[in-house]
Protein backbone atom coordinates (compact mmCIF):
# COMPACT_ATOMS: atom_id res chain seq x y z
CA UNK A 1 0.00 0.00 0.00
CA UNK A 2 1.21 3.61 -1.12
CA UNK A 3 -1.05 5.18 2.08
CA UNK A 4 -2.63 3.76 4.97
CA UNK A 5 -4.04 4.31 8.62
CA UNK A 6 -3.23 2.03 11.24
CA UNK A 7 -5.18 1.54 14.55
CA UNK A 8 -3.63 0.09 17.31
CA UNK A 9 -6.84 -2.08 18.86
CA UNK A 10 -4.63 -2.77 21.89
CA UNK A 11 -3.98 0.74 22.48
CA UNK A 12 -8.03 1.83 21.74
CA UNK A 13 -9.22 -0.88 24.51
CA UNK A 14 -6.63 0.43 27.24
CA UNK A 15 -7.72 3.90 27.28
CA UNK A 16 -11.55 2.96 26.95
CA UNK A 17 -10.47 0.77 30.14
CA UNK A 18 -8.56 3.99 31.98
CA UNK A 19 -11.91 5.85 31.43
CA UNK A 20 -14.33 3.15 33.23
CA UNK A 21 -11.86 2.70 35.46
CA UNK A 22 -12.15 6.76 36.11
CA UNK A 23 -16.34 6.51 36.58
CA UNK A 24 -17.66 6.07 39.66
CA UNK A 25 -19.89 3.06 40.95
CA UNK A 26 -22.96 3.04 38.90
CA UNK A 27 -21.91 5.49 36.17
CA UNK A 28 -22.72 4.84 32.60
CA UNK A 29 -19.87 4.89 30.17
CA UNK A 30 -21.41 5.94 26.74
CA UNK A 31 -18.67 4.91 23.76
CA UNK A 32 -18.97 7.85 21.48
CA UNK A 33 -18.43 6.66 17.73
CA UNK A 34 -20.03 9.06 15.71
CA UNK A 35 -18.30 10.55 12.48
CA UNK A 36 -17.07 6.87 11.55
CA UNK A 37 -15.43 6.14 15.38
CA UNK A 38 -13.58 9.62 14.72
CA UNK A 39 -12.37 8.39 11.79
CA UNK A 40 -11.28 4.95 13.31
CA UNK A 41 -14.26 2.95 12.01
CA UNK A 42 -17.38 3.10 14.08
CA UNK A 43 -17.97 -0.58 14.31
CA UNK A 44 -14.48 -1.79 15.04
CA UNK A 45 -14.38 0.74 17.27
CA UNK A 46 -17.72 0.18 19.28
CA UNK A 47 -16.90 -3.33 19.76
CA UNK A 48 -13.69 -2.56 21.03
CA UNK A 49 -15.06 -0.44 23.25
CA UNK A 50 -18.14 -2.30 24.49
CA UNK A 51 -15.44 -5.96 25.08
CA UNK A 52 -13.75 -3.02 27.35
CA UNK A 53 -16.33 -1.75 29.61
CA UNK A 54 -18.29 1.10 27.77
CA UNK A 55 -22.26 0.48 28.49
CA UNK A 56 -23.90 1.69 25.76
CA UNK A 57 -22.85 3.77 22.07
CA UNK A 58 -23.49 7.19 21.06
CA UNK A 59 -23.85 8.56 17.32
CA UNK A 60 -25.08 11.75 15.78
CA UNK A 61 -27.82 10.63 13.36
CA UNK A 62 -30.32 8.36 13.14
CA UNK A 63 -28.32 6.98 9.87
CA UNK A 64 -25.27 6.50 11.42
CA UNK A 65 -27.61 4.60 14.24
CA UNK A 66 -29.27 2.35 12.01
CA UNK A 67 -25.80 1.52 9.79
CA UNK A 68 -24.74 0.02 13.21
CA UNK A 69 -27.57 -1.63 14.73
CA UNK A 70 -27.11 -4.55 12.57
CA UNK A 71 -22.98 -5.46 14.15
CA UNK A 72 -24.85 -4.21 17.94
CA UNK A 73 -28.67 -5.88 18.04
CA UNK A 74 -29.02 -5.68 21.73
CA UNK A 75 -26.98 -2.54 22.54
CA UNK A 76 -28.61 0.39 23.53
CA UNK A 77 -27.74 3.20 20.48
CA UNK A 78 -27.73 7.25 21.41
CA UNK A 79 -28.52 9.85 19.08
CA UNK A 80 -27.04 13.04 20.59
CA UNK A 81 -28.29 15.11 18.01
CA UNK A 82 -32.29 16.22 17.01
CA UNK A 83 -34.00 14.15 14.59
CA UNK A 84 -36.51 15.02 12.49
CA UNK A 85 -40.42 14.52 12.96
CA UNK A 86 -40.19 12.41 9.62
CA UNK A 87 -37.03 9.91 10.98
CA UNK A 88 -39.28 8.75 13.47
CA UNK A 89 -39.96 5.09 11.45
CA UNK A 90 -36.57 4.40 11.06
CA UNK A 91 -35.50 5.26 14.73
CA UNK A 92 -38.62 2.93 16.06
CA UNK A 93 -37.53 0.34 13.41
CA UNK A 94 -33.65 0.71 14.79
CA UNK A 95 -34.60 0.95 18.42
CA UNK A 96 -33.00 3.65 18.79
CA UNK A 97 -32.62 6.50 21.90
CA UNK A 98 -33.49 9.82 20.20
CA UNK A 99 -32.41 13.08 21.52
CA UNK A 100 -35.59 15.69 21.49
CA UNK A 101 -35.91 19.72 21.79
CA UNK A 102 -39.27 19.91 20.42
CA UNK A 103 -42.84 18.92 21.53
CA UNK A 104 -43.71 17.93 17.30
CA UNK A 105 -40.70 15.73 17.65
CA UNK A 106 -42.05 14.00 20.62
CA UNK A 107 -45.13 13.68 18.76
CA UNK A 108 -44.26 12.05 15.53
CA UNK A 109 -42.18 9.22 18.02
CA UNK A 110 -45.35 8.48 19.66
CA UNK A 111 -47.64 8.61 16.72
CA UNK A 112 -44.97 6.24 14.61
CA UNK A 113 -44.61 3.57 17.59
CA UNK A 114 -46.51 0.82 18.82
CA UNK A 115 -45.04 0.58 22.67
CA UNK A 116 -43.43 2.62 25.05
CA UNK A 117 -39.98 4.06 23.20
CA UNK A 118 -37.25 5.94 25.16
CA UNK A 119 -36.06 9.75 24.47
CA UNK A 120 -33.65 11.93 25.57
CA UNK A 121 -34.89 16.05 26.16
CA UNK A 122 -31.65 17.78 25.43
CA UNK A 123 -31.28 21.32 27.52
CA UNK A 124 -29.62 23.81 26.49
CA UNK A 125 -27.11 25.84 28.91
CA UNK A 126 -25.76 27.81 26.14
CA UNK A 127 -24.06 26.63 23.62
CA UNK A 128 -26.40 27.64 21.44
CA UNK A 129 -26.83 24.22 18.68
CA UNK A 130 -30.10 23.09 19.88
CA UNK A 131 -31.76 21.97 22.97
CA UNK A 132 -34.85 23.48 25.20
CA UNK A 133 -34.33 26.08 28.14
CA UNK A 134 -33.77 25.13 31.19
CA UNK A 135 -36.75 26.60 31.99
CA UNK A 136 -38.76 25.19 29.35
CA UNK A 137 -38.03 21.66 29.95
CA UNK A 138 -40.95 20.94 32.49
CA UNK A 139 -43.17 22.42 30.52
CA UNK A 140 -42.10 20.62 27.53
CA UNK A 141 -41.95 17.13 29.54
CA UNK A 142 -45.07 17.59 31.26
CA UNK A 143 -47.03 18.26 27.67
CA UNK A 144 -45.74 15.44 26.61
CA UNK A 145 -46.47 12.97 29.69
CA UNK A 146 -49.77 12.83 28.18
CA UNK A 147 -48.96 10.84 24.74
CA UNK A 148 -49.29 7.11 25.71
CA UNK A 149 -45.94 5.54 24.10
CA UNK A 150 -43.40 7.87 23.70
CA UNK A 151 -41.38 8.41 27.11
CA UNK A 152 -38.41 10.07 28.70
CA UNK A 153 -35.66 8.41 29.42
CA UNK A 154 -32.69 11.04 29.73
CA UNK A 155 -32.10 14.50 30.01
CA UNK A 156 -28.73 15.84 28.72
CA UNK A 157 -26.81 18.89 28.24
CA UNK A 158 -23.70 20.21 26.22
CA UNK A 159 -21.82 22.52 27.90
CA UNK A 160 -19.79 25.30 26.30
CA UNK A 161 -16.74 24.66 28.56
CA UNK A 162 -13.30 25.96 27.41
CA UNK A 163 -10.74 24.18 29.80
CA UNK A 164 -9.12 26.65 32.21
CA UNK A 165 -11.33 29.35 31.25
CA UNK A 166 -14.85 29.38 32.25
CA UNK A 167 -14.39 26.56 34.89
CA UNK A 168 -17.02 28.81 37.41
CA UNK A 169 -19.56 29.20 35.11
CA UNK A 170 -19.17 25.58 33.92
CA UNK A 171 -19.90 24.69 37.73
CA UNK A 172 -22.32 26.70 38.04
CA UNK A 173 -23.96 25.63 34.92
CA UNK A 174 -23.76 21.92 36.12
CA UNK A 175 -24.76 21.93 39.73
CA UNK A 176 -28.27 24.28 37.97
CA UNK A 177 -28.77 21.24 35.38
CA UNK A 178 -28.21 18.29 38.40
CA UNK A 179 -31.00 20.27 40.58
CA UNK A 180 -33.24 20.63 37.07
CA UNK A 181 -33.24 16.78 36.73
CA UNK A 182 -34.09 16.18 40.58
CA UNK A 183 -37.04 18.44 39.97
CA UNK A 184 -37.93 16.50 37.49
CA UNK A 185 -37.41 12.66 38.80
CA UNK A 186 -40.85 13.90 41.14
CA UNK A 187 -42.79 13.39 37.62
CA UNK A 188 -40.26 11.08 36.02
CA UNK A 189 -38.62 8.82 38.78
CA UNK A 190 -35.58 6.95 37.13
CA UNK A 191 -34.95 9.94 35.04
CA UNK A 192 -31.49 9.76 34.07
CA UNK A 193 -29.22 12.66 33.51
CA UNK A 194 -25.96 13.02 31.52
CA UNK A 195 -23.49 16.01 30.80
CA UNK A 196 -20.26 15.24 31.25
CA UNK A 197 -17.92 14.77 27.87
CA UNK A 198 -14.49 14.26 27.80
CA UNK A 199 -13.28 18.00 29.02
CA UNK A 200 -15.52 18.13 31.61
CA UNK A 201 -14.65 14.14 32.90
CA UNK A 202 -11.11 15.43 33.30
CA UNK A 203 -11.34 19.14 35.20
CA UNK A 204 -14.70 18.58 37.01
CA UNK A 205 -15.33 14.34 37.37
CA UNK A 206 -17.79 15.50 40.45
CA UNK A 207 -19.98 15.89 37.51
CA UNK A 208 -20.20 12.54 36.10
CA UNK A 209 -24.13 12.07 37.18
CA UNK A 210 -25.32 8.82 35.75
CA UNK A 211 -23.22 8.85 32.66
CA UNK A 212 -20.60 10.03 30.66
CA UNK A 213 -20.09 10.65 26.90
CA UNK A 214 -16.56 9.65 26.37
CA UNK A 215 -15.08 10.49 22.83
CA UNK A 216 -11.51 12.41 22.33
CA UNK A 217 -10.31 10.61 25.78
CA UNK A 218 -11.07 6.94 24.07
CA UNK A 219 -8.73 7.90 21.54
CA UNK A 220 -6.17 9.09 22.93
CA UNK A 221 -6.48 12.54 22.56
CA UNK A 222 -6.47 14.76 25.96
CA UNK A 223 -8.45 17.79 25.22
CA UNK A 224 -7.42 19.88 28.02
CA UNK A 225 -4.65 20.50 30.29
CA UNK A 226 -5.94 22.23 33.13
CA UNK A 227 -5.79 18.74 35.52
CA UNK A 228 -2.14 18.42 34.38
CA UNK A 229 -0.95 22.06 35.79
CA UNK A 230 -3.00 21.53 38.60
CA UNK A 231 -1.38 17.85 39.52
CA UNK A 232 1.33 17.20 37.94
CA UNK A 233 -0.17 14.44 35.59
CA UNK A 234 -2.60 13.76 33.21
CA UNK A 235 -6.26 13.13 34.28
CA UNK A 236 -6.17 9.53 33.06
CA UNK A 237 -2.35 8.27 33.19
CA UNK A 238 -1.67 5.97 30.61
CA UNK A 239 -3.64 6.87 27.43
CA UNK A 240 -2.09 6.09 23.88
CA UNK A 241 -2.85 7.30 20.33
CA UNK A 242 -4.09 4.25 18.49
CA UNK A 243 -4.23 6.12 15.19
CA UNK A 244 -1.11 6.61 12.56
CA UNK A 245 -1.39 7.74 8.98
CA UNK A 246 1.33 6.43 6.36
CA UNK A 247 2.50 7.19 3.19
CA UNK A 248 5.23 6.02 1.16
CA UNK A 249 8.12 7.85 -0.03
CA UNK A 250 7.34 7.59 -4.33
CA UNK A 251 10.14 9.29 -5.63
CA UNK A 252 13.52 11.27 -4.37
CA UNK A 253 15.08 14.18 -5.83
CA UNK A 254 18.18 16.89 -5.73
CA UNK A 255 17.53 20.40 -5.19
CA UNK A 256 19.87 22.94 -6.17
CA UNK A 257 20.09 26.01 -4.23
CA UNK A 258 17.83 28.45 -6.34
CA UNK A 259 15.84 26.24 -7.69
CA UNK A 260 12.10 26.78 -7.88
CA UNK A 261 9.47 24.15 -7.03
CA UNK A 262 5.65 23.44 -6.90
CA UNK A 263 2.74 25.51 -8.71
CA UNK A 264 3.32 28.60 -9.90
CA UNK A 265 7.03 27.76 -9.06
CA UNK A 266 5.90 28.55 -5.25
CA UNK A 267 9.16 27.72 -3.35
CA UNK A 268 12.21 28.80 -3.75
CA UNK A 269 14.90 26.45 -2.46
CA UNK A 270 17.20 28.42 0.15
CA UNK A 271 19.87 25.78 -0.07
CA UNK A 272 20.19 22.24 -1.46
CA UNK A 273 18.08 20.05 -0.52
CA UNK A 274 17.10 16.73 -1.31
CA UNK A 275 13.14 16.50 -1.66
CA UNK A 276 11.28 13.67 -1.32
CA UNK A 277 7.18 12.62 -2.32
CA UNK A 278 4.53 11.48 -1.24
CA UNK A 279 1.11 10.46 -2.74
CA UNK A 280 -0.83 12.08 -0.14
CA UNK A 281 -2.75 15.68 0.07
CA UNK A 282 -5.53 17.74 1.11
CA UNK A 283 -7.49 15.27 -0.30
CA UNK A 284 -6.64 12.87 2.04
CA UNK A 285 -6.76 15.23 5.09
CA UNK A 286 -3.55 16.87 4.92
CA UNK A 287 -3.17 20.59 5.63
CA UNK A 288 -3.49 23.35 2.38
CA UNK A 289 -1.72 25.48 4.48
CA UNK A 290 1.30 26.74 1.84
CA UNK A 291 5.04 26.81 3.07
CA UNK A 292 5.72 30.77 2.07
CA UNK A 293 8.97 32.41 1.33
CA UNK A 294 8.78 35.19 2.81
CA UNK A 295 11.78 37.17 5.19
CA UNK A 296 10.17 37.07 8.24
CA UNK A 297 11.83 37.23 12.49
CA UNK A 298 10.50 34.07 13.15
CA UNK A 299 10.77 30.77 11.30
CA UNK A 300 6.88 30.77 11.82
CA UNK A 301 4.83 27.15 12.34
CA UNK A 302 5.96 24.41 9.49
CA UNK A 303 4.18 20.93 9.33
CA UNK A 304 5.88 17.99 9.43
CA UNK A 305 5.92 14.26 8.70
CA UNK A 306 8.20 11.78 10.71
CA UNK A 307 10.80 9.48 8.98
CA UNK A 308 13.22 7.50 11.07
CA UNK A 309 12.30 9.50 13.95
CA UNK A 310 13.36 12.62 12.32
CA UNK A 311 10.81 15.89 10.97
CA UNK A 312 10.29 15.58 7.35
CA UNK A 313 9.19 19.19 6.70
CA UNK A 314 6.36 20.03 4.23
CA UNK A 315 7.72 21.54 1.24
CA UNK A 316 6.12 24.24 -1.05
CA UNK A 317 1.72 23.78 -0.71
CA UNK A 318 0.70 20.44 -0.37
CA UNK A 319 -1.51 19.36 -3.43
CA UNK A 320 -4.92 17.21 -3.39
CA UNK A 321 -2.80 13.94 -3.79
CA UNK A 322 0.97 14.55 -3.46
CA UNK A 323 2.87 16.83 -0.80
CA UNK A 324 6.97 17.36 -1.00
CA UNK A 325 9.16 16.63 1.75
CA UNK A 326 12.60 17.95 2.66
CA UNK A 327 14.13 15.13 3.47
CA UNK A 328 17.56 16.31 3.58
CA UNK A 329 19.73 14.56 5.69
CA UNK A 330 17.67 12.19 7.45
CA UNK A 331 18.70 8.52 7.33
CA UNK A 332 16.35 6.09 5.65
CA UNK A 333 14.94 8.51 3.03
CA UNK A 334 14.89 5.47 0.54
CA UNK A 335 11.59 4.76 -2.40
CA UNK A 336 8.61 3.13 -0.31
CA UNK A 337 10.16 4.30 3.13
CA UNK A 338 6.77 4.79 5.25
CA UNK A 339 6.39 8.78 6.39
CA UNK A 340 4.17 9.31 9.60
CA UNK A 341 2.12 11.92 9.32
CA UNK A 342 -0.18 14.39 11.12
CA UNK A 343 -3.99 14.41 9.87
CA UNK A 344 -6.74 15.41 11.67
CA UNK A 345 -8.99 12.03 12.20
CA UNK A 346 -12.20 13.25 11.05
CA UNK A 347 -10.92 14.91 8.20
CA UNK A 348 -8.97 11.87 6.87
CA UNK A 349 -10.11 10.72 4.09
CA UNK A 350 -12.94 7.67 4.31
CA UNK A 351 -11.04 6.07 1.30
CA UNK A 352 -8.02 4.82 3.07
CA UNK A 353 -7.44 1.67 3.98
CA UNK A 354 -7.67 0.64 8.14
CA UNK A 355 -5.18 -1.73 8.79
CA UNK A 356 -5.69 -2.76 12.08
CA UNK A 357 -3.33 -4.28 14.55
Amino acid sequence: MLKWVEIDLKTLSGNARAVKKALRPGVAFMAVVKADGYGHGAAVVSRTALASGADCLGVLTAEEGAALRPAFPRVPIHLLAPSLPQEAPLIIGNSLVPTADSLAFIRALDRAAKRPVPYTLDVDLGLGRWGVKPDEAPGLLAAAARLKKARPHSLSAHLAYRPAQNMIEAEEKLSSFAALARGLRAAFPGLKAHAANSSILCDLPQWQLDMVRVGNLMYGIYPTDVYRKKRQGPPLPGLGRPWQFYARIISLRKVRKGESLGYAAEFTATRAMTVATIPAGYSDGLTMEPVENRIRITSGFRYWGVLGGRKAYFTGRTGISHTLLDVTGIPGARIGAPVALHVRRTAANSRLPRVYT
